[in-house]
């Protein structure tokens, strides 16, 4: 297409000449149509990216300026209070769970390891049981009749008590728990008897529950007291069953422990050196007085420490050994926990042959060093000083 004013234009004729101009217009036009459209859509995006960048500082100003929601409150329930309680006596080898509405009673003969246990539960809380329920336990020791004869014995005891109008089942073999047991039922007796008993140990144990109220309450006792027999647990002796234990609990030292009573207490068991302890007991077979444990404490004087009067017992057992021997002694000494206390146990440093465990703990009066002497004997009497030893409990 030609261009405007050129020769070439001029050569044209004028209909070609107002064809060409008519072209150009039409393509300026066109041009200037596309310049506003992208001068448009320029504007428009312009005017979009301000707003977006109001927006964004707006909600950045809010974001700093408004203040922090408040923490929301947490109510956490209160715990269900305690609704049990437990009893455990070594003694009479007997452990159980209780509710704690409930009155126990106790009395028992350490020496013996006999006595009773008594849970009891009275709807009125008055001096006179007229309403409620109550376990008991009771424990003896038997030498001739057998739980047959014993449980027969109890029952035509136990009906002297009961008016005309009781009702009695005949001894049954039966469970009470995972025990096996002999049984009997008393009704209308004042109320309702459920009686178990087990031989355990060499000893006899009798389990009785009895309840009385209305119908809708009698009920209620009725469960309540076979949920307390439920949880009953006879425990194992430490020592053999012939032995029963006595205790031991030194108020000043704050030292308790278990022995047999079979035990003396007038024994040859030696001492490390010639310090001056105070002896709580000292255990020994009255056949074998040479061997046994004894229990001794002293209080660490100001200045002294637990280390220092160790190693000055040990300096001394050490002369005392060579002079004895006529040769030094091969000692060790093992440091551990005894108990819940630190301790240091020495041996080889003796030349009686003993072995001493010295414990760091505290009594009434402040530090102290509680000494528990060991001379073995027999094999057999092995097992009982280890026994002792497990027993001995600190700041009681």
């Amino acid at each position: 297409m030609e261009k405007i004013n050129t020769p070439e234009f001029e050569n044209l004729s004028i209909q070609q000449k107002e064809e060409i101009v008519l072209h150009h217009k039409r393509k300026f036009i066109k041009k200037v149509a596309v310049a506003v459209v992208a001068l448009s859509v320029l504007i428009t995006l312009t005017v979009f990216g301000l707003k977006l960048r109001k927006e964004l500082i707006q909600d950045r100003v809010r974001f700093v300026t408004n203040p922090p929601a408040e923490a929301p409150v947490i109510i956490t329930p209160e715990k269900n209070p305690e609704k049990e309680k437990e009893y455990s006596n070594t003694t009479l080898q007997i452990s159980f769970r209780y509710p704690i509405e409930t009155k126990l009673t106790e009395t028992f003969d350490t020496g013996k390891g006999e006595g009773k246990v008594e849970v009891l539960y009275s709807k009125d809380n008055g001096p006179e049981f007229l309403e409620g329920y109550k376990v008991t336990v009771t424990v003896f020791s038997t030498k001739i009749r057998d739980l047959n004869q014993f449980a027969s014995t109890r029952l035509e005891a136990m009906k002297l008590n009961c008016p005309e109008t009781a009702t009695y089942s005949g001894i049954k073999e039966g469970k009470m728990g995972e025990y096996d047991s002999l049984n009997y039922q008393i009704d209308y007796c004042n109320g309702y008897y459920r009686n178990y008993y087990i031989s355990f140990g060499e000893k006899f144990f009798e389990i009785s529950r009895f309840y009385k109220g209305d119908v809708g309450f009698r009920q209620q006792y009725e469960i309540a007291s076979e949920e307390i027999i439920k949880t009953i647990i006879l425990l194992p002796q430490r020592f053999e069953v012939s032995e029963f234990l006595k205790a031991v609990s030194d108020k000043e030292s704050g030292v308790s422990f278990e022995y047999p009573s079979h035990l003396v207490n007038n024994c040859s068991v030696p001492m490390p050196t010639d310090t001056q302890y105070r002896v709580i007991l000292s255990m020994c077979e009255e056949t074998q007085k040479e061997a046994g444990v004894v229990l001794a404490v002293t209080p660490l004087d100001r200045g002294a420490t637990f280390e220092s009067f160790l190693q000055t017992e040990i300096n001394k057992m050490s002369d005392d050994f060579f002079a004895a021997k006529g040769y030094p002694p091969n000692g060790n000494e093992e440091r551990y926990m005894f108990n819940g206390e630190a301790a240091v146990k020495v041996t080889g440093y003796s030349w009686k042959d003993a072995d001493y465990i010295f414990v760091n703990t505290e009594g009434a009066r402040g530090p102290q060093m509680v000494l528990v002497g060991i001379k073995e004997g027999s094999a057999d009497f092995e097992t009982t000083i280890s026994n002792i030893l497990n027993s001995i409990k600190f700041r009681q």
